[in-house]
């Protein structure tokens, strides 16, 4: 069972608002709206993606990476993939 199952609804939830956020900037696009408006949309849809990943990425460290802890004499492996997930959400 994935480590967000308590927090799935939520996280469907913003998904939805995101992918209608989406919409409503590909519907500004088509209408030529002004350039600032645009970016200011976006700039919500990134906000919000970064929560969310935020929000499963605690879920995935209090479930799987906890779990995956408990159950192994040497957690090197489980802290390395931690590391590199948390290093993909943080370049800029």
């Amino acid at each position: 069972m994935a480590s967000y199952q308590k927090d799935k609804n939520e996280i469907l939830v913003r998904l939805r608002r995101m992918e209608g956020q989406i919409k409503g900037i590909q519907k500004m696009v088509e209408e030529d709206k002004y350039c600032i408006e645009v970016l200011n949309q976006l700039s919500s849809v990134i906000a919000a993606t970064q929560n969310l990943a935020a929000l499963i990425l605690s879920d995935h460290i209090h479930g799987c990476v906890r779990e995956a802890l408990k159950q192994s004499d040497n957690g090197d492996a489980q802290i390395k993939e931690l590391i590199a997930t948390i290093e993909r959400f943080t370049r800029k």
